[in-house]
């Protein structure tokens, strides 16, 4: 009785010590995010030093894709904004956000701060017209910010083309490819699936332009991946289109500025795929 007693008081303990070592943690990296967001207004023009960080790279991803865990409370349109900026500057062209969380509970609607494509629901581009027009004003000389950045987006230097952003939702995963194979299968014995049947790039090609016909968007398979969350997870992004992604997690609550941004990318850069060589 007595020794049941004690492990039952050693497990609480052990409790204990686990949930204060997770808040103490989670304070240190919010006293740090703090800290590098008071640093970073002191800095000199964020354009200048992902200029400057570009040219050490071998290579950029054509298409970003950031994933939000369901639970991040952190990635707002704020930080959302700055991410779009930095892609914008290194010269990124496609950027997806795949934003886990469910409405009231921090999820972030890109028709708030981005344009609405004309030809698509998925498809918004940013900045919106009438950003871009005050991006042009503020480049010939109106009021720049001190850490080069104005409503959130690039506001220095030459005047880049809008960013092409995607909302995936979960319905774009797993989801989106049972119907693919559901209808392949359903008319399986019509002379167009026949002729994916026989060979398997033909098969590959032909899922691909369905998939895309369902997202309402044909852009490259995204090179990179960022995941917000406490742990490394995809959240069912779509499995199709991420099979060669390389992701990379930044912790919750941590301080994302344009050095976070700058390291991914090198991160990236040094990474070679040998394709099963």
């Amino acid at each position: 009785m007595m020794m049941q007693f004690v492990c039952q008081l050693l497990g609480h303990l052990l409790i204990i010590c686990i949930a204060a070592f997770d808040l103490l943690q989670q304070l240190w990296v919010r006293l740090h995010a703090l800290a590098s967001r008071s640093y970073d207004y002191l800095q000199c023009d964020q354009r200048a030093f992902l200029d400057s960080a570009l040219r050490g790279l071998e290579k950029l991803p054509k298409h970003l894709v950031l994933v939000v865990g369901p639970d991040d409370c952190y990635v707002d349109v704020a930080l959302l904004k700055r991410i779009f900026s930095y892609a914008q500057i290194v010269g990124i062209p496609y950027l997806s956000v795949y934003d886990t969380r469910t409405q009231g509970n921090g999820y972030v609607d890109l028709s708030l701060f981005c344009q609405l494509d004309e030809k698509s629901e998925r498809c918004f581009h940013w900045p919106s017209s009438s950003q871009a027009k005050e991006q042009k004003l503020i480049q010939n000389g109106h009021k720049i910010n001190q850490n080069g950045t104005s409503n959130g987006y690039a506001s220095n230097g030459a005047h880049q083309k809008q960013l092409q952003v995607y909302q995936i939702t979960r319905a774009d995963g797993h989801a989106l490819i049972a119907d693919v194979c559901r209808e392949l299968y359903e008319s399986r014995k019509s002379v167009q699936v026949q002729a994916m049947l026989e060979e398997r790039q033909k098969l590959t090609n032909g899922i691909n332009g369905m998939l895309n016909k369902r997202l309402g968007y044909a852009v490259p398979e995204p090179e990179l991946g960022i995941v917000f969350s406490r742990q490394t997870c995809t959240y069912g992004l779509l499995p199709w289109h991420v099979r060669f992604t390389e992701f990379h997690t930044h912790r919750s609550g941590s301080y994302f500025d344009a050095k976070s941004f700058a390291q991914v990318l090198y991160k990236y850069a040094r990474c070679e795929q040998r394709w099963g060589k």
